[in-house]
């Protein structure tokens, strides 16, 4: 499949290079504005997009208000019109059934239009909440529960199914939380509610009891893309992971897995209607290519990768896309197989075990500790942020929380900033026991990022210059995921994860609590986690993690950060306006926001 695409655009290539060096002398200084709005008006970044530095409180008081109830939105008064093209570096499966359904096609499906969501995130500089109503048409929080009120007039893309009801919800609920899921909220969903007990309580009304509620309880509505319970009935669940049908404002009229989607728009939308009717989203994984394809108009919106952006500067009328964000992505090695936690959140013994025959595990852990400070000494974040990023990087150093984060202090860069000091980590290996280095296997995953890609690929000789040789492993994301979950990952692997977030709920990653696990499991994180996750506000959170979670994670370093970046969206001169609510560089997120020039 992938030979026919690379057929289909091989005339580009050549394209793409001369591209590319017409860039060297046409690519302006000009700043990005960090708008959710005109894309007209946005112009290629210098440094790093200014975030917001509002920090919201994730978890209301018990007695907050209902909020307020959704109404139609109808974007496109005069119906859909057009239609828009789309190159990303990879389509994806089939995989939509909400039990089967695997990270990241669970934001693909929701993102790009075809299901929708009870709640919906808007940080938009527009927006009254972080959180707008959408199947959920208000909601309200006692101290025992969630309350929420279910839309009566939401109906799905095919009409035999009628309109979404409560049962639908309810079905979505246990199918998303039942044993051996894969969806990724699963355990928020079972930790914040008592999933047994979630019952209608009124004709359109569904009560979710709390459980043991934390900052992660609007993760579940927020994301679980909700599912006809009728259609699972009549086809079963084998047909429905391969047949999308949601409620959402696009409907999928073809998907051929690593190839393509098309997407039709919803006339009439009970929420927004889309203001273009088409949207083909074509799988071609080199960027190269995707680039030409912008400059020859094949494509209107392209995935892209910041060693891109000169390269989209010099596309006449073309312009780099950052939407609304709290935070930056960023590169972290993460060396694998320190599976130290020796009992659950129940104090059930569990079954892991370390993997001491790695380096950066050892018999002895602060042998295995040594081994990975020395390893994040030898990256030079200065020069990757310069020379691989352009400029457009910041250092980062800790989980979550680094330069230019709205909490970040001088003492914070005193006390947990990583020097690059190759002597002094040749040093640390020798005092492991590795004077002569070691070789490992180095997993860089593909398809997801080209800055991740290079960034990960820049620090090869970095490890190289102390002693070190990693035998490099492209395969994709999903097929490192069965080691994952069953708790056996054995490399070094370079993620894409926040550079920084204003937000403290993405730090539940280092126990056994959660179904996503990178490889690494400590006891004392999940106390951490636990008290960061219940704290009331997110402020309570931050004191939690500035006073106790980070300097244990600078004590014991299970992984570290490099560096901190935003990858912009390449936006072709067909497109008018884009108010993306929330950015997104790898799916054309909100795209039924998306205006064309007439």
């Amino acid at each position: 499949m992938h030979m026919r695409k690379h057929l289909k655009y091989s005339g580009l290539v050549g394209m793409a290079l001369l591209i590319a060096v017409v860039a060297i002398s046409c690519s302006s200084d000009d700043d990005v504005a960090d708008s959710g709005g005109d894309v007209a008006a946005t112009t290629a970044p210098t440094a790093i997009p200014p975030t917001s530095t509002t920090i919201p409180t994730s978890v209301p008081a018990a007695t907050a208000a209902p909020a307020a109830t959704a109404t139609q939105r109808p974007v496109s008064p005069s119906g859909p019109t057009g239609k828009v093209t789309v190159a990303l570096s990879g389509v994806g499966p089939d995989n939509y059934e909400l039990y089967q359904l695997a990270w990241p096609w669970n934001d693909r499906n929701q993102f790009i239009g075809i299901y929708d969501t009870l709640f919906y995130d808007d940080r938009s500089p527009s927006a009254t909440a972080l959180l707008q109503p959408s199947v959920a048409s208000d909601w309200q929080f006692t101290n025992d529960a969630l309350i929420i009120t279910i839309r009566d007039d939401v109906a799905w893309h095919d009409s035999q199914y009628g309109m979404l009801t409560v049962e639908d919800v309810l079905w979505s609920l246990e199918r998303g939380s039942a044993e051996g899921t894969l969806w990724t909220r699963a355990e928020a969903l079972t930790t914040n509610y008592k999933v047994p007990e979630i019952s209608q309580t009124g004709p359109n009304e569904i009560t979710m009891p709390w459980n043991q509620r934390d900052l992660r309880w609007r993760t579940v509505p927020r994301d679980m893309t909700l599912q006809s319970k009728k259609m699972f009935d009549d086809i079963g669940a084998e047909r429905m992971n391969l047949e999308p049908m949601g409620s959402g404002p696009y409907r999928v009229t073809s998907h051929q897995s690593d190839d393509h989607i098309n997407l039709e728009a919803v006339n009439n939308h009970w929420r927004e209607t889309p203001y273009v009717q088409f949207m083909d989203i074509l799988d071609v994984p080199e960027e190269t290519v995707r680039v030409a394809m912008l400059g020859s108009g094949q494509a209107d919106i392209i995935q892209m990768g910041l060693p891109s952006v000169d390269a989209v500067k010099a596309v006449d009328g073309a312009e780099l896309f950052v939407g609304p964000a709290t935070g930056l992505q960023g590169a972290q090695i993460v060396p694998t197989g320190q599976y130290y936690q020796t009992e659950d959140k129940d104090g059930n013994p569990t079954d892991r075990t370390p993997l001491i025959e790695l380096p950066w595990v050892g018999d002895n852990q602060a042998d295995g500790l040594k081994v990975r400070r020395a390893m994040a000494m030898a990256i030079d974040r200065e020069g990757i942020a310069a020379t691989v990023l352009g400029g457009l990087g910041v250092p980062h150093y800790l989980w979550n929380l680094g330069p230019t984060h709205p909490r970040w202090t001088d003492q914070m860069q005193e006390d947990w900033g990583i020097d690059y000091d190759p002597e002094a980590a040749k040093a640390l290996l020798a005092e492991a026991g590795y004077a002569d280095g070691f070789e490992f296997n180095y997993l860089i995953p593909s398809g997801l990022s080209s800055t991740l890609e290079q960034v990960c690929q820049s620090m090869i000789p970095m490890f190289q210059a102390i002693g070190l040789e990693p035998k490099v492993d492209t395969s994709a994301y999903g097929s490192v995921r069965p080691k994952m979950l069953a708790r056996t990952m054995d490399m070094v692997w370079c993620w894409l994860e926040s550079g920084w977030n204003v937000d403290p709920d993405p730090l539940y990653r280092f126990s056994t609590n959660a179904v996503w696990n990178p490889g690494i499991e400590y006891s004392e994180p999940m106390g951490y986690e636990s008290r960061i996750l219940g704290a009331p506000t997110s402020d309570d959170a931050w004191e939690i993690i500035i006073g106790e979670w980070l300097p244990w994670f600078n004590e014991n370093l299970p992984t570290f950060q490099t560096v901190g970046y935003t990858s912009p969206v390449g936006v072709g001169p067909s497109v008018e306006r884009w108010d993306m609510r929330v950015h997104n560089d790898r799916w054309p997120r909100d795209p039924w926001l998306i205006q064309l020039k007439k």
